[in-house]
């Protein structure tokens, strides 16, 4: 019986698989939703907040505005929201926007009546009576409706001018 042994000078064979080919067809790539922008401008003696809802009511966002009162937002195109702005010691604010793809949108420049001290949607006599309670002092900050550290005659006269607006304001 003759047995051959493999060479251990010989080359060794080769053998390779094929690459693989895919009979499926390649995955979509997802179309991502379009989106728009919605800018706007809100001024008040205090700090702003922005909050923006879904069209079911839940809140999207918030954030605050800019030192300046300006804010900006990337939203799916094509939903309503309801946009609220909101600063202590004033009355909040409300509009209803609709955005088309690609666009933005830029609400009005707005600025919040001052006076809604105990945030109850009214400037009423119970807010006079809270300056008038906290006269000559910095707290409730709500009350110093100008914002110079103090709640003085000039936040009264503040109050004054907006003496029975109601809210929230329809910003437009």
């Amino acid at each position: 019986i003759i047995t051959s042994q493999p060479d251990p000078e010989a080359n060794p064979v080769e053998t390779s698989t094929p690459a693989p080919t895919s009979t499926l067809a390649p995955s979509p790539t997802a179309t991502p939703p379009p989106f728009s922008m919605l800018t706007g401008q809100v001024l008040a003696s205090k700090p702003v907040t922005i909050n923006l809802y879904n069209p079911d009511d839940t809140i999207a966002v918030s954030m605050p505005a800019n030192t300046d009162g300006t804010f900006a937002f990337t939203v799916t195109a094509g939903d309503e929201y309801k946009v609220v702005a909101l600063a202590g010691g004033h009355l909040s604010a409300q509009a209803f926007v609709t955005t088309a793809s690609g666009n933005t949108t830029t609400l009005p420049t707005f600025t919040l009546p001052a006076g809604d001290i105990d945030s109850n949607t009214v400037i009423d006599q119970f807010d006079a009576l809270t300056i008038g309670m906290s006269y000559n002092s910095a707290a409730p900050s709500e009350a110093d409706l100008n914002n110079d550290g103090i709640i003085n005659v000039l936040d009264l006269e503040i109050l004054a001018q907006n003496y029975r607006k109601t809210g929230p304001v329809v910003w437009e």
